[in-house]
């Protein structure tokens, strides 16, 4: 080429774009990368990875700018040879068709030339010969023409790189608006890609395709868009938490107490919307960089309608103390006071139901105590104590009543609720710490894993009795024990036997139960208002005297004697209570207690075999005794004289056994 421009008519022009066609792509589409971290990242479409970009240098020669002047010659192109295409005989050569690519594209390009009313020859050449992103193309809501790459980047960085860092988009659902900050959803902004993009309009593609976007570009209708990191999990995230508070099921009515009054708010519609939709629309925004208020749409769904008879059902209630959280025994929570609604009254008020809220009279009974008044008497005051003695000698007995009483203790009642012994000492077995020691079972002592916790229990029955509570189960002893007065022991056993009791003041209580030195000892702490004093007395209705029993046992000694069972008094017994109050007293029957007798058996060995009786055998020369005379004298006792006057030696004597002497009683261990 020499330095000449070549004024180039419509018809080289068209010759020209026949022959580049030739080797062109089809058109980019907008598509979706993924970046090697793992980001989606939005791409327009045209990405400069489709084309080399081309500068002013890589452009033919440049064409003039208005067909009014004439240009240099340039030397006219040699035309080029056409191929001849051979033919195999018998068969005729058919020209090909031209391509319906080619058609529409000469189309497209005659259309474009038509509507700008400019020259082929100047379109081409600002087409080609530009070096810069086209003006009229914009990048988001950045102008980006007559820019280069740098200068682009620069610009779109420092405009539009605050907005993503800053910005926020507000979601609106009903009345209620939520912002939707773009950095949390987003990996930030690529300025120098937002370049390429914009640079790419008009500069890749085949040659409709650049005219076309040059031409586009400036009647303002390129906006090649911002290459933004989507975190499409980040934003599933917001939207789920703005879900989650704004999208609700029907609700039914409610209401509260104020005063003599309740204030009822009326049944709520659902409200839902689609999940899917909204974030796509989002995703649209945050690529424009639109800030504009997105207002969602919902579907509501309404709730049933009031039932004022049902009503009434639900807001009726007696009134309820202010009682402490037992999961801390510290925190209060407040009382309610007892309500009684007049469903005629209510019905005239409400009407049709429009409003949305209603304020209804009430009929109010106060509560006795409310938290003011709980939080300065909780646990004030000792409404009981008591104290049983223990063996620490008997190691195995002693572990088993300090374990349950640390099961017992700190134990926490409201009023009206019961307290069951077996349900807060639980199971006593081997995994839970307890061991074997002494425990009645028939009448009988014997060892049993968990020997020895009746006397935590009786204790507390002691307390529990002298601070007035509602006893609801209790069963005495089979036989008497030495810890408790008659009428004040309980007995226990796991799955059969148990000790229960209900709080029946206003006020919370607290049992403190610890195993001391040889003391058990418990308390009951509550609150006290009055000057109330408990006074206990058992009556003795019967004594049951046991007696000694004898048995045979074989395998003991003859002649032995051994105390297999102690003796044990059972008694019939009344126990009673003096309540006295504003100097009042009152008489009841606490309870009725039978205590069995126990005798006492003494096991006996067999008898002490008796020495064999030897026959005396007559002797020849022994004459017959003597028989005496009036006035002779006979020989002492245990001689006898012969005829001979010889004396005969005595027979021996068998040395008898000792009696047997009796073994001391066996005295079972305090405190079964």
């Amino acid at each position: 080429m020499d330095g000449h421009k070549k004024n180039i008519s419509v018809d080289d022009l068209l010759n020209e774009y026949a022959a580049m066609e030739q080797g062109e792509k089809q058109p980019a589409k907008p598509h979706t990368t993924i970046e090697p971290d793992g980001d989606q990242v939005w791409r327009p479409a045209h990405h400069r990875a489709q084309e080399p970009r081309r500068d002013a240098q890589s452009v033919h020669e440049t064409v003039t700018q208005s067909a009014g002047k004439k240009p240099p010659q340039h030397a006219a192109k040699p035309a080029g040879k056409k191929k001849t295409q051979k033919t195999a005989p018998g068969t005729s050569h058919q020209p090909k068709k031209p391509e319906k690519k080619k058609k529409t594209g000469l189309v497209v390009l005659g259309t474009v030339l038509a509507l700008t009313g400019v020259g082929a020859g100047g379109v081409l050449g600002y087409t080609y010969s530009t070096d810069t992103i086209f003006y009229g193309v914009t990048a988001g809501s950045v102008a980006v023409g007559g820019l280069t790459l740098s200068q682009a980047a620069d610009k779109i960085a420092r405009e539009v790189g605050p907005m993503v860092e800053n910005g926020t988009i507000p979601v609106q659902i009903n009345d209620k608006e939520y912002a939707l900050k773009i950095s949390e959803v987003t990996g930030g902004l690529d300025a120098l890609e937002s370049a390429n993009a914009a640079f790419e309009v008009g500069h890749t593609g085949s040659m409709p395709e650049r005219v076309q976007g040059s031409m586009t570009a400036l009647m303002g209708n390129q906006n090649a868009g911002l290459v933004i990191k989507l975190d499409e999990n980040a934003l599933g995230a917001k939207l789920d938490v703005i879900a989650a508070e704004a999208l609700t099921e029907p609700t039914p009515e409610s209401w509260a107490l104020e005063g003599t009054n309740i204030i009822l708010t009326m049944p709520k519609p659902g409200i839902s919307f689609a999940r899917e939709k909204v974030q796509a629309e989002i995703v649209e925004k945050i690529k424009r960089m639109d800030f504009s208020p997105y207002t969602v749409e919902v579907q509501r769904t309404e709730p049933p309608k009031l039932d004022v008879a049902a009503l009434k059902q639900k807001v009726d209630r007696e009134a309820v103390n202010a009682i402490v959280d037992k999961t801390d025994g510290k925190t209060i929570i407040p009382e309610q006071h007892g309500i009684v609604m007049d469903v005629a009254q209510a019905q005239a008020i409400i009407g049709d139901g429009s409003a949305a809220q209603y304020t209804i009279p009430v009929s109010v009974t106060p509560a006795k105590v409310t938290k003011e008044i709980l939080d300065r008497a909780l646990f004030r005051d000792v409404l009981a104590s008591a104290s049983t003695s223990l063996n620490t000698g008997n190691v195995q007995r002693t572990n088993n009543v300090t374990l349950a009483a640390q099961y017992m203790n700190g134990t926490i009642l409201n009023p009206g609720e019961e307290f069951s012994y077996n349900g807060v000492v639980g199971p006593r077995t081997a995994e839970r710490g307890f061991k074997s020691a002494g425990a009645y079972a028939n009448g009988k002592l014997i060892d049993e894993v968990g020997g020895g916790v009746c006397q935590p229990s009786s204790t507390l029955y002691m307390s529990v009795l002298r601070a007035d509570l509602q006893v609801t189960e209790r069963t005495n002893h089979s036989l008497t024990v030495a810890y408790t007065p008659l009428g004040q022991d309980a007995t226990v056993s796991y799955g059969s036997l148990d000790f229960k009791f209900k709080n029946n003041t206003d006020y919370p209580i607290q049992i403190v139960a610890v195993r001391e030195g040889g003391e058990m000892k418990t308390k009951i702490l509550g609150t006290k208002v009055d000057d109330k004093t408990v006074k206990l007395e058992t009556e003795v209705l019967e004594t049951l005297t046991p007696t000694t029993v004898e048995k045979k046992d074989a395998s003991l000694e003859p002649g032995t004697k051994k105390v297999d069972q102690t003796a044990a008094t059972g008694y019939k017994t009344i126990t009673y209570k003096y309540v006295t109050m504003n100097g009042e007293t009152k008489k009841e029957v606490v309870n009725r207690s039978n205590y069995r007798k126990r005798d006492k058996l003494v096991l006996v060995g067999p008898d002490k075999p008796k020495p064999p009786v030897v026959p005396e055998t007559p002797d020849a020369t022994t004459p017959p005794p003597a028989i005496s005379m009036p006035g002779e004298m006979t020989e002492p006792s245990g001689k006898e004289t012969t005829t001979s006057g010889t004396i005969q030696p005595e027979a021996p004597v068998v040395p008898q056994q000792p009696a047997p002497q009796p073994q001391p009683e066996f005295v079972p261990p305090l405190g079964i």
